[in-house]
């Protein structure tokens, strides 16, 4: 799947889209169900569609990983099969013509679950885009690193791949390229973040946990640390932009103004 806004190019490179049932994301079967607009796409029957997959984004001359395959550490870091995931995941963005020595930044909009960040060895972990530096918000780092109340999944990976000097703590707005800005939002945990892209006339924001699903933007899942800002800050994104969702399946992307929500159609 591959948009564009302005020049820059957002490509979703998929590993798994699968059925989960609605709990997982913090809804009710009847939640689900008494959404009909959201199927076939987002849901089906009482059961919501969710996607691992990697999103790059190429801009200014630089390849840009955000969020790669987040949240999947249940099923894509459970031994034994934790180094045939991130092989074969290595092995989707070579296809898709972008090797992950290929890729200079990655932007975790917060942590949960380490995802394809890390590359598991026998040893521990390493970067698992070898020649990137990861971008976290620094609120989201000194929450990790300072707070005994704060440990999201994938934590002690990540605070690996930091005593490495592989992760970059940023501030609250911080400027990737001149088409791409990362921003804290907070609402969803202590430090999560967005990612904004505007070129031209045109605008998209990868929006991290806000959404699991489309569905959220219809029902509020209260998976937040701060529920009622977290639907405030998603409400005010409802311009018509391009949203994306990484753990949203095919297309990955919608349209949302008011209450209508559509999917994106891709370039390619």
């Amino acid at each position: 799947m591959r948009y564009t806004v302005g020049t820059a190019t957002l490509v979703r490179v998929p590993y798994v889209d699968l059925l989960v049932d609605a709990d997982v994301v913090g809804l009710t079967p009847e939640q689900v169900a008494a959404n009909g607009w959201a199927a076939p796409t987002w849901a089906e029957g009482d059961q919501v569609r969710v996607g691992a997959a990697v999103w790059v984004i190429e801009s200014d001359g630089r390849r840009i990983a955000v969020d790669p395959t987040q949240a999947a550490d249940e099923i894509l870091r459970s031994e034994p099969d934790a180094v045939v995931h991130q092989e074969a995941v290595a092995g989707a963005l070579e296809s898709a013509g972008f090797p992950r020595e290929s890729i200079d930044t990655v932007i975790a909009t917060h942590i949960d679950g380490i995802g394809m960040m890390a590359w598991r060895t026998d040893d521990g972990w390493t970067p698992f885009f070898p020649e990137a530096d990861l971008l976290i918000s620094r609120r989201e780092h000194e929450a990790i690193a300072a707070r005994a109340d704060y440990r999201p999944s994938g934590a002690e990976a990540y605070l690996a791949l930091h005593r490495q000097s592989a992760v970059t703590p940023v501030g609250d707005e911080h400027t990737v390229t001149s088409e791409v800005t990362m921003r804290w939002t907070g609402a969803h945990s202590p430090g999560h973040a967005v990612v904004d892209i505007e070129s031209g006339h045109e605008r998209a924001t990868m929006i991290g946990h806000l959404a699991l699903t489309p569905v959220h933007c219809a029902v509020d899942a209260r998976l937040h640390e701060d529920p009622a800002a977290a639907e405030a800050i998603l409400r005010r994104l409802a311009d018509g932009r391009l949203l994306i969702g990484p753990l949203w399946p095919v297309p990955g992307a919608a349209r949302w103004t008011g209450d209508d929500l559509t999917a994106a159609i891709p370039v390619g």
